[in-house]
């Protein structure tokens, strides 16, 4: 492998590492309730696709049409859940806090209706998430520590 495809590689193995962390992280807090799965996003990978069709996956939230099963399409940004407080489990959000200008609002809603929530945003000192033009948010490590400080039922994965 070329040296300059190395941290590249390594991105993007670390990146899966994380997911799979947390989605296991996510199944354990889920007891029994179920996981709201927020930005689904099978449309983009073969390991989301595989995610949204695992059974304690109750339901699957994107902004673009999905082919999930149990699926709806909303902002969640701007849109309020519409399900009761504490209705599951867990909420889990891999790579979709980086994409939201109002983050805040989203994560204050998946705290809202589960138990526990899990997220996953890029490391902090991974090249790979600063180039991304889709991200409309960088968080740094001292962000994501603040971030678990202020939700202590949000756990964030990296």
């Amino acid at each position: 492998m070329p040296l300059m495809l190395l941290p590249v590689f390594l991105d993007f193995f670390h990146m899966g590492l994380a997911k799979n962390a947390a989605f296991a992280e996510a199944l354990r807090l889920s007891n029994g309730k179920g996981i709201i799965n927020i930005g689904s996003g099978t449309h983009r990978t073969k390991w989301a696709h595989n995610i949204a069709e695992t059974p304690e996956i109750l339901v699957n939230i994107d902004i673009v049409l999905d082919g999930a099963p149990n699926f709806l399409q909303m902002n969640v940004e701007e849109e309020l859940l519409p399900f009761n407080d504490k209705q599951f489990g867990c909420a889990f959000a891999s790579h979709v806090l980086e994409h939201l200008d109002n983050w805040e609002f989203a994560l204050n809603e998946m705290v809202r209706v589960a138990d526990s929530v899990v997220v996953v945003l890029p490391h902090p000192v991974y090249f790979s998430g600063w180039i991304c033009s889709e991200h409309k948010q960088h968080f740094s490590i001292e962000e994501v520590r603040a971030i678990a400080k202020l939700y202590p039922k949000v756990q964030v994965y990296c």
